[in-house]
């Protein structure tokens, strides 16, 4: 089995081998997802290969798993490709997460020159130094160079990666990680809180919403995972990995993926709202956050549940069918 690092700030995972389609508005894009950089997957079928639905994928393309179970295609020249030993070190390493969109530069100054510009969400190298430079960070890039980002930009990597080593055809996405992990399934929530929030679920209820609020005015991209554009699931789901929990990426509930149905009048902070085609993430008091394609705002928003809110937008809460908690 082979592995990839995603090599790029951006890099988009495609649902089809071809980049777009043919459909009743025309043609539209494949998109399915986006791996940020220094995220890893699992390498199904090399470019050129034969996939085991016996689809023969163009020279340039590769299919893949990443390490929270979406499945698409990606161009090879984005990705860094590694065996498992390799892999297995660079995930041993000091892992920081860029908090905001940030420059790495060659120097700890902000006249250095500018190696890569990152998105929130992408994963760095920390490396120890011997007369730290106050407020910078020195980070080991993807393809070895060395450069420095500034500390305030740094975060810690709450989310567990190993699930890319114990993916496979008809094994739950739940029991893949918690393989990798060595526990339950089960366990796996309660270990993320445990070590991030002290145990306590109201904590991680709030980080959820501060998290998501983080993306407050991003532009709607249609498969958009990053601050350069997201759509709802990508926000959601975002938000849940930032705080340690990989739930499925589009939005709808499916099973081996933490995330289950509860009563919607016992819906709290934290707890996800589905909509046909549409998912957003409940903050308390009846408001939402979500990012939505609608005419009116294209992105990242708050809306209400309530009908005396100045927020409250009718064509969803009337559409609301169900509420997903992991608790």
């Amino acid at each position: 089995m082979n592995f990839a690092i995603f090599a790029r700030p951006v890099v988009t995972i495609y649902d089809l081998t071809e980049t777009t389609k043919e459909s009743d508005a025309g043609v539209v894009s494949t998109i399915g997802d986006e791996g940020l950089y220094g995220q890893v997957c699992q390498v199904r079928t090399a470019p050129g290969g034969v996939t085991a639905e016996g689809v023969t994928l163009p020279k340039e393309m590769a299919e893949v798993v990443s390490f929270y179970g979406y499945h698409g295609y990606v161009f090879a020249s984005e990705l860094q490709f590694c065996g498992e030993a390799e892999l297995q070190s660079y995930l041993a390493a000091e892992w920081v997460m860029a908090g905001r969109a940030t420059d790495v530069l060659t120097l700890p100054k902000v006249q250095g020159v500018r190696l890569l510009e990152l998105e929130r969400g992408a994963l760095l190298r920390r490396l120890p130094e011997e007369a730290p430079h106050d407020g910078w960070a020195l980070v080991r890039l993807v393809d070895g160079r060395t450069g420095y980002v500034r500390a305030v930009a740094l975060e810690p990597v709450r989310w567990p990666m190993t699930a890319v080593f114990t993916q496979q055809a008809g094994r739950r996405f739940d029991e893949a990680l918690a393989l990798a992990e060595g526990c339950r399934p089960e366990e796996l929530v309660p270990r993320a809180l445990d070590r991030w929030y002290g145990g306590s679920e109201e904590a991680f209820r709030n980080a959820l919403a501060e998290q998501a609020k983080r993306y407050l005015g991003t532009e709607y991209r249609w498969g958009g995972k990053s601050g350069r554009g997201i759509d709802c699931s990508g926000l959601v789901s975002s938000a849940y990995m930032q705080c340690g929990v990989l739930i499925y990426r589009d939005a709808r509930l499916v099973e081996g993926w933490p995330m289950h149905e509860i009563p919607k009048e016992q819906v709290r902070r934290g707890d996800a709202l589905y909509f046909p085609g549409h998912i957003a993430l409940y903050l308390g008091e009846g408001r939402y956050i979500h990012s939505t394609g609608a005419a009116g705002s294209g992105g990242v928003v708050l809306n209400s549940l309530d009908p005396d809110d100045p927020l409250y937008r009718e064509d969803l809460v009337k559409s609301l069918y169900a509420v997903g908690s992991l608790f």
